[in-house]
């Protein structure tokens, strides 16, 4: 019986995130997409709306792999 091939075993480097932070106004409801700070949460205080100057809150964080050449 052998083992199945993992990452940490067979060497080869796990796949690099990129992440991000997705606010949300809660006024308009307009989302922005940005880098990932250290600190940020979610149902956290984000930045300032453009559209209408309400502050905005963190709705989500998530990661997206860095396609390799």
């Amino acid at each position: 019986m052998s083992l199945p091939m993992f990452p940490s075993f067979s060497g080869a480097k796990p796949n690099q995130l990129h992440v991000f932070t997705i606010e949300e106004c809660p006024v308009c409801k307009q989302k922005t997409k940005r880098d990932f700070r250290v600190g940020d949460y979610v149902t956290g205080a984000g930045g300032t709306c453009e559209k209408c100057q309400t502050q905005r809150t963190i709705a989500l964080i998530y990661g997206e792999q860095i396609l390799q050449k």
